[in-house]
Parts: C-alpha cells; sequence; structure tokens
C-alpha cells in the first residue's frame, strides 16, 4: 500500500490520533475503519429508501420472492 498525506486541522488529527489510541490502531487504519463504516451505511440508507419507494406489486413480487429463499434455509440440514 502506497501512503500518501491528508490536510486536515491540527484539531482533527490530535481528535483523530487520540481517537486511534484508545481503540488500539494506527490513524491510518482507523480512517479505513471508519470510511468502510461510513459505505455500509450509505448502501444501507438507500436500501431502505428504494425499499420504501416500492410500489405494492413491487413488494409483493420481492416478498413473494423472499418466501420462496426462505423454503430453502434448511435444505440439508434435516440430519443436524
Amino acid at each position: 500500500m502506497t501512503a500518501t498525506t491528508i490536510k486536515v486541522s491540527t484539531e482533527v488529527r490530535d481528535r483523530l490520533n487520540a481517537l486511534a489510541a484508545e481503540e488500539g490502531l494506527t490513524a491510518g487504519s482507523l480512517v479505513e475503519k471508519l470510511m468502510e463504516e461510513y459505505l455500509w451505511k450509505i448502501k444501507v440508507e438507500t436500501a431502505v429508501a428504494q425499499m420504501r419507494a416500492m410500489t405494492d406489486a413491487e413488494r409483493a413480487d420481492y416478498m413473494a420472492e423472499v418466501a420462496e429463499w426462505d423454503e430453502t434455509l434448511q435444505d440439508g440440514l434435516e440430519g443436524w
């Protein structure tokens, strides 16, 4: 991995370093973790918005497909 520099205020840098130390991470690792968490949050918010925007027909189709997949949850697990 190639390292680079980003410009932030000294206050942000100090807060980032303090939080990273509390978490037992480097500042770079903390930035990566925060970025991944933020991107996940955006994906979830997008999915929720799309589901809320579904028409009744789209929701019915989706729920029918979910029901089909739910039937497979125990496939091959009869002996467990």
